[in-house]
C-alpha cells in the first residue's frame, strides 16, 4: 500500500484533534467556586457566635456553611482583632471564647 491516506481517514485525524484542543481550553477554562466569606465583624457573625457552646473552626464552619481552612483565618483575625480570646489548644483543634 502507498504512503497516501485516504480523505476519510485524515478528516477523522483533524475531528480528533480539534476535540482534542477543545478539551484542554475547556480544562484551562475552568472557574474554580467561589467562596462567600462573611464579614467577620457583622452583627450577624456576632451573635451566631454569642450562641455557640465552644467556638472552634469546626463548629464555625458548619455554622456559616464555609470550609475548615476559611473558618480557621476568619478565626484568627477576630483574634487579631480582639474579639476572641484562645481558651485552649491541642495539636489539632483550637477553641476561642468571646471577650
Amino acid at each position: 500500500m502507498s504512503g497516501k491516506r485516504s480523505l476519510k481517514r485524515l478528516e477523522k485525524q483533524q475531528a480528533a484533534k480539534n476535540k482534542a484542543v477543545e478539551k484542554a481550553k475547556a480544562r484551562r477554562e475552568k472557574i474554580i467556586g467561589s467562596v462567600d466569606i462573611p464579614d467577620s465583624s457583622s452583627q450577624e457573625v456576632m451573635e451566631s457566635l454569642k450562641k455557640m457552646k465552644a467556638i472552634t473552626p469546626t463548629g464555625v464552619a458548619a455554622q456559616f456553611n464555609l470550609k475548615v481552612s476559611i473558618a480557621k483565618k476568619m478565626l484568627s483575625d477576630l483574634e487579631d482583632n480582639g474579639t476572641l480570646e484562645l481558651a485552649a489548644r491541642s495539636h489539632n483543634l483550637k477553641v476561642y471564647i468571646l471577650k
